[in-house]
């Protein structure tokens, strides 16, 4: 290796090494992650005014509350038996902010992607794939 290629090598790792220092830690804002946990414990409690409680007009007019007992129903119990979340990253989507989060369930379960979209601190839409 020649002295320039291990210069170059040297300053890219110093770099990279300043990147990963300076980068924030991968969690969402406060509200953000308050709105996804209150959303997720409605689901445990089976309260569908609670969840569609921060939704804006949209959000609680497409969601009937036969559509959320029917969800929260065969979910509930995988939530109530524990849980984990890791929040992935932020899109910024049509207008939306849109938060992810893996969720891991302690039945050994299949995990599910969780989407929150945010537009003016109001939920626009929350999916579990």
């Amino acid at each position: 290796m020649s002295p320039l290629t291990l210069g170059l090598v040297k300053d890219v790792q110093a770099a990279v090494k300043e990147q990963v220092k300076s980068a924030p830690a991968n969690q969402p804002e406060q509200s953000v992650q308050r709105t996804f946990t209150s959303l997720i414990n409605a689901i445990e409690q089976k309260n569908y005014n609670k969840f569609i409680s921060q939704g804006n007009a949209a959000f609680k007019e497409g969601l009937t509350q036969q559509t959320f007992t029917q969800v929260s129903g065969q979910l509930a119990p995988r939530f109530n038996k524990g849980y984990s979340s890791v929040f992935l990253g932020k899109l910024n989507q049509q207008g939306y902010q849109v938060y992810l989060w893996k969720l891991t369930f302690k039945d050994g379960s299949d995990d599910i992607l969780a989407r929150l979209s945010l537009k003016a601190g109001k939920v626009g839409g929350f999916w579990l794939n």
